[in-house]
């Protein structure tokens, strides 16, 4: 089993995602079309089926050293707020990064720090010479937090992904190691 990893900040906490967590999990996901809208593999009504198919793939990633998802909670709570995820491409040392959190907590810069933690975990423990992600276009706010969290724009990138039955654009943001060094 892969090491339970545990990250702090200042407001959060960051762990293994839960079967206890799938509850709030569903709850986030029915909220609102946005999650379907924004992510993959994200269907409009989410079941606790949905959830718990998630949870097996996430364990098994984790498990494999493929990717490290983290269940982001605040500290005086310690209820599901949302998730973040890296998802590995070892050979080149890199990681694609994911996340969403819950509609009540936007807003409130917990994203911008999570990002940063997870910054620091790959590239000081994970040893990653880079970290980027992607936003679809009718979701700008999403750039924003990258751009808060220091990642880069690197470019748009044409009809990148099928998505709801069309080919979408997506802004492609980064941030590499030496760049993290200096503004941490």
């Amino acid at each position: 089993m892969q090491e339970l990893i545990h990250l702090q900040t200042d407001r959060l906490i960051l762990d293994r995602p839960t079967e206890k967590d799938l509850d709030d999990f569903v709850v986030y996901m029915n909220s609102c079309e946005d999650f379907s809208k924004n992510l993959f593999n994200i269907p409009f009504p989410y079941k606790r089926e949905n959830a718990e198919n998630w949870l097996e793939m996430c364990n098994k990633g984790i498990e494999s050293g493929e990717s490290f998802r983290f269940a982001i909670r605040e500290n005086e709570i310690g209820k599901l707020i949302g998730i973040i995820g890296l998802h590995l491409t070892k050979e080149h040392h890199k990681a694609e990064l994911g996340y969403w959190l819950g509609k009540d907590f936007w807003g409130k810069g917990y994203l911008t720090e999570t990002l940063k933690a997870v910054f620091q975990f790959g590239f000081k423990d994970l040893q990653l010479n880079k970290i980027y992600a992607t936003h679809f276009l009718h979701n700008p706010a999403s750039g924003r937090v990258m751009q808060k969290a220091g990642m880069e724009f690197e470019g748009l990138l044409k009809q990148e992904y099928f998505h709801h039955g069309k080919f979408l654009d997506v802004n492609r943001y980064a941030v590499l190691k030496k760049d993290f060094e200096s503004i941490s």
